[in-house]
């Protein structure tokens, strides 16, 4: 299995987001799985312009030329694809978002319906099969994903492709406050990583454990004071600075 992670998150590799994307990266090698992980973050890659050149014009191929010239090679040859998205203003983060919209290239413009009845757009070339998502959101409550679940399912069955298991882990604010508390997630998104590469699924109860959040609400609120606190410290700060200048 040859797996392709995609990490949206505004803060590559320094955040939550990219701590479960690599644990789960870790379990997929130890599972015998090989993984290409891109960190949008350090790319340049533009809005969809809508053009439709890659239909019309050159089907198959983006007519922009920036670092999706990097991606789209990877996404033709990975057998699972990895959108590890954190939750931004309710959905996936623009970083994601782009490189979603930019996959239209894989689509031809003609038309037929699938085995559901749904109007879709034939394939000029084949995006990943096998779709996972692992993400993160700041507040406690589990729900908050449902809208960036439901957009990745919508787009996964949109290419022809399944989603495996969403594997999101809520309190992200908290965890940074103390991220230690996110130690057995880590271990059991290794362990969902090894199912997948072995059996091409994640085990009921792994995925029922990952769904469980890391602390309850009571926690949360503990460490999110925390979090409340450095921020009063921090706008003070800066307005004793703005104070000085005036």
């Amino acid at each position: 299995m040859r797996a392709l992670i995609i990490n949206g998150s505004a803060r590559g590799a320094k955040g939550v987001t990219a701590k479960l994307a690599g644990a789960l990266a870790e379990g997929l090698v130890r599972g015998g799985a090989s993984v290409d992980t891109l960190f949008v973050a350090d790319m340049s890659i533009a809005p969809c312009t809508a053009c439709l050149s890659c239909m019309h014009l050159n089907p198959g191929h983006c007519a922009q030329r920036d670092d999706m010239d990097l991606v789209l090679p990877l996404l033709k040859q990975a057998d699972l694809l990895v959108w590890a998205a954190p939750v931004y203003t309710d959905t996936v983060s623009a970083q994601t978002k782009a490189v979603m919209d930019r996959t239209i290239c894989s689509k031809q413009p003609f038309l037929y319906q699938d085995a559901g009845g749904r109007v879709r757009h034939p394939k000029n070339w084949d995006m990943p099969s096998k779709v996972m998502v692992v993400s993160t959101c700041s507040f406690p409550e589990p729900v908050n994903f449902e809208p960036l679940v439901a957009t990745i399912r919508a787009q996964t069955a949109n290419f022809g492709g399944r989603c495996l298991a969403e594997l999101c882990v809520p309190g992200s604010l908290a965890i940074q406050m103390e991220p230690t508390v996110l130690e057995p997630h880590l271990a059991l998104i290794a362990q969902a990583g090894l199912e997948v590469a072995q059996e091409g699924r994640v085990r009921p109860g792994t995925l029922a454990a990952i769904k469980r959040p890391p602390f309850s609400v009571d926690r949360y609120w503990e460490l999110a004071g925390r979090y409340e606190e450095w921020c009063r410290k921090k706008q003070a700060k800066m307005a004793g600075k703005r104070d000085r200048k005036s």
